[in-house]
């Protein structure tokens, strides 16, 4: 099997003059509407589960950060009128708030714990909220407000890191710092309880959601209306350089510090794939019909897909589609790297000699 690999690749060596295709790297996309507010209840949003919330063994899931240092990163398109929520100014406010703008994220707890954290836009500006430990908390209640407005109906890059070493909480648009907090604004555990949260109110309290208020508590907690695409968990807190580095390029299976990648590339349906390959269950989609938590085609419009570039056969992160990846994924193979499991599927393969070569001769898509 290992022979036959190796000949799979010193076939792609022997054919080095190859002609990149310009393909782009994103090719659907999600649209929300705004509606998940209220009754009927559970509508135009995506749903991650992270845990069972309940007592016994562990059953967190890969993207159940928080214990540490985490980042979240995604892609979105909107304006300012679907989205009308009133900004506060920027800075940071030691309270909730964030959880009154339009939810782009929603991690918090409805019940006995103040273990949360979430993401919303108000007045097109980034918030970024986190709560506290249930005993002996370090913290206060914490919303992080940007000054930058990324509602501007052209696709932007959002990105929010919890520093724990440091407890700086930093906000990124379009890879440039946007605000950051002093230290020690968040060092406490706000991942899900292992042993489950009493006194929850409804059952929605494990998962992670997107674009709308996961308990449907009503209007005070508006949904987002807009495009999403391209959204990412990471359980380390990335650097200025490394935002940058990720931001508008597909990240591949076994990166460093992923542990959720929500591309949204099904273009239909209701499941929702992780392609991190940390082993994080699949997202579902309410209700992937028209108006409706949508899914939008590039093929239809350039503008549904997020502007990122599809660069995975870029093996050592250096730039450029050269030989010198070749060597680098063979040698990351040879060693059954977890980043050498290139399709994805859990296991390094022969397969994933085929599905890296395919992705080297494509070159640098965008």
């Amino acid at each position: 099997m290992r022979c036959a690999a190796l000949a799979a690749a010193v076939l792609g060596l022997s054919v080095l003059t190859h002609a990149a295709t310009a393909q782009p790297g994103s090719h659907h996309a999600l649209r929300f509407f705004g509606t998940g507010v209220g009754p009927p209840g559970q509508q135009d949003r995506v749903r991650i589960g992270i845990d069972d919330n309940a007592p016994g063994p562990d059953a967190s899931q890969p993207c159940d950060v928080g214990a540490g240092s985490f980042t979240i990163d995604f892609w979105v398109r909107g304006v300012l009128a679907d989205n009308p929520t009133a900004h506060s100014g920027g800075g940071e406010f030691f309270d909730f708030r964030w959880i009154e703008g339009n939810i782009v994220a929603d991690r918090d707890i409805w019940g006995d714990s103040s273990r949360d954290w979430g993401i919303s836009l108000a007045g097109g500006r980034v918030r970024f909220g986190t709560g506290r430990a249930d005993s002996g908390a370090l913290d206060s209640e914490h919303t992080l407000e940007g000054t930058v407005n990324v509602l501007t109906g052209t696709w932007r890059h959002v990105c929010c890191v919890r520093d724990h070493a440091t407890g700086v909480k930093r906000i990124y648009v379009d890879g440039a710092l946007d605000n950051a907090s002093p230290p020690n604004r968040s060092r406490d555990d706000i991942s899900y309880p292992n042993n489950g949260v009493s006194g929850k109110v409804t059952p929605w309290c494990p998962f992670i959601v997107l674009a709308a208020e996961k308990h449907d508590a009503g209007s005070a907690y508006p949904s987002y209306r807009g495009f999403l695409d391209e959204f990412r968990v990471w359980s380390v807190a990335l650097g200025a350089a490394d935002v940058q580095r990720v931001m508008a390029r597909v990240q591949r299976p076994g990166t460093p510090g992923l542990v959720g990648n929500f591309r949204f590339e099904e273009g239909a349906g209701t499941v929702v794939a992780d392609s991190s390959g940390s082993g994080q269950s699949a997202g579902q989609l309410i209700a992937g019909a028209p108006g409706n938590g949508q899914w939008v085609a590039r093929a239809d419009d350039p503008l549904n897909t997020a502007p990122v570039i599809d660069c995975r056969a870029d093996f050592d992160d250096n730039g450029p589609v050269e030989v010198a990846d070749i060597f680098a994924f063979l040698a990351a193979w040879f060693a059954t790297d977890p980043r050498a499991d290139f399709d994805g599927t859990d296991g390094v393969q022969v397969a994933d000699i085929f599905a890296f070569l395919a992705a080297w001769f494509a070159g640098c898509a965008g």
